[in-house]
């Protein structure tokens, strides 16, 4: 089975990674957020290859999820293979110095481009493991499901969440984000950190500028930067959290990702703002972390009389998620070990993602799955960044590990 495999690959290989040029060239930003272009593409392939034509699902029209399933020989259990089709907006186009972002090239066995690592050469792969899959004829129980989602950049709103509520459901699920740490699958994420969102909202006195030293002015945005300093400094002594062997630094704390306060010249500011991100860590829950946030902040209030602050959670996006995390002893984690010492002879550590993958949602919304929440081709510290790029060998490895994975998963 794994000679088939890889010698169906290899001989695709052209094809394959012409594929993964074409949707990383393709846009698919969010915000603003359009995915019809990137979907209309693996139609096209899944045709080209000879697999079962994807299933569309929407809340949006622009917003498209596409889920193509493999049927096995009888029934047994279901794994998904899951990949978001989105990227982040590219940014600052003037940092990439290597490429045009929008106009991907593979420079010395390099693929770069926007979304090439985050995470389009994981929906190649894939794909391209279906493909192989499908054209060696290799029987197996069950069902694999190909899981393309929308929106994983933006909350999942129009991705996981229409994929939930139309009853998808499955045994287990390998998200191809990048694992990589120091090179292509030297590591496999067995959990994924969850988040927090929100903003300190710092409250104090409007008034005319010019009488701000008569007396009885507060200065709100003044007063927002003396808490931004302390939630830096002190907050994650304040948070409870049990230490976590995959998380030795515990829980990562952003603050002050968005400022806002002021009206204009001639006014004194009366409201203040800094949002925060924080990143938990398996055990620690919503109610916990918001009062323990609650608790902070009434104490800096006792301390100084004129401090008037609040917490307000982000309610216009998908303002937190649990982290979640996969037992080693999983049949679905022995598998893609194995199967990553067969393909690139390697056997992969096994970490916490300091990321939040679509897998969060599916455990949110209660669905009952064991998920690896990244296992994939790139490395994780090029995700979101300038001169973004995924080996191209590593797009045909993935595709390799994820059909002999599968398989071997189920008929494990």
């Amino acid at each position: 089975m794994i000679n088939k495999i890889n010698s169906k690959i290899n001989e695709k290989k052209d094809e394959i990674i012409k594929f993964t040029l074409e949707l990383v060239k393709e846009l698919s930003e969010t915000p603003p957020g359009n995915e019809t272009g990137v979907a209309r593409l693996i139609k096209r392939q899944a045709k080209i290859w000879g697999l079962p034509e994807p299933r569309i699902l929407s809340a949006k029209k622009n917003r498209p999820n596409l889920i193509l399933t493999l049927k096995g020989k009888k029934s047994g259990k279901v794994l998904i293979l899951n990949g978001h089709i989105d990227t982040k907006p590219i940014g600052n186009a003037s940092d990439w110095k290597i490429i045009d972002p929008y106009n991907p090239e593979i420079i010395e066995s390099k693929l770069y481009g926007l979304g090439a690592t985050d995470m389009k050469g994981g929906v190649a792969a894939i794909l391209a493991a279906a493909m192989a899959i499908n054209q060696c004829n290799i029987s197996f129980d069950g069902d694999i499901l190909l899981l393309f989602a929308a929106d994983e950049e933006g909350g999942g709103t129009y991705g996981v969440k229409v994929i939930i509520e139309s009853g998808i459901k499955g045994d287990a699920m390998i998200i191809a984000e990048p694992s990589g740490e120091n090179m292509d699958f030297d590591a496999l994420a067995l959990a994924c950190k969850g988040a927090v969102l929100g903003k300190i909202v710092v409250h104090g006195t409007q008034m005319h500028s010019s009488l701000s030293d008569r007396g009885n002015c507060i200065n709100a945005s003044v007063k927002m930067a003396e808490v931004l300093v302390e939630f830096s400094r002190n907050l994650k002594s304040n948070l409870h959290y049990k230490p976590h062997p995959l998380y030795p630094n515990g829980p990562t704390i952003n603050p002050g990702v968005i400022l806002e306060g002021g009206v204009f010249y001639g006014v004194v500011p009366g409201i203040a703002s800094f949002a925060f991100d924080l990143r938990i860590i398996p055990g620690m829950t919503l109610k916990d972390v918001k009062k323990d946030i609650e608790d902070f902040l009434n104490n800096l209030m006792k301390k100084d009389k004129d401090l008037h602050v609040e917490l307000v959670l982000e309610k216009r996006i998908n303002y937190w998620a649990p982290a979640i995390e996969i037992s080693r002893e999983h049949p679905l984690v022995e598998s893609c070990i194995k199967a990553a010492r067969d393909v690139v002879g390697l056997e992969p550590k096994l970490i916490g993602a300091p990321f939040a993958t679509d897998g969060v949602f599916f455990v949110k919304a209660g669905v009952d799955m064991q998920i690896i929440p990244s296992f994939g081709p790139g490395l994780i510290k090029l995700a979101h960044g300038p001169d973004e790029y995924v080996n191209v060998e590593a797009i045909l490895d993935a595709a390799k590990i994820f059909a002999i994975a599968s398989i071997d998963y189920l008929k494990s």
